[in-house]
């Protein structure tokens, strides 16, 4: 996966997610709009086959770029914890 921050400013991050989709960004939006400090994380593709989706988080003034990253660390405890449990019950 490849990112390219658009831009940033204090309270805002737009990055474009190169050659990903619906599926990680959906997931990401959801587990951002968990977060009391994100006030918007959205993504827009203009031609899905074409072009790459851009992604914009808005903050209540936390830098984007860390709620980003939280984000993502509790997206793979969630995977890992699924990945333990599934594991456990097909013994």
């Amino acid at each position: 996966m490849n990112l390219k921050i658009i831009s940033k400013t204090e309270n805002e991050a737009v990055i474009e997610f190169v050659g990903e989709g619906h599926t990680i960004l959906n997931l990401l939006r959801t587990e951002l709009l968990k977060d009391k400090r994100v006030l918007m994380a959205t993504y827009d593709t203009k031609f899905p086959v074409m072009d790459n989706p851009v992604f914009r988080l808005v903050t209540n003034g936390a830098d984007p770029i860390i709620a980003l990253k939280e984000a993502t660390s509790r997206i793979i405890d969630q995977c890992d914890e699924f990945s333990s449990k599934y594991a456990e019950a097909v013994k």
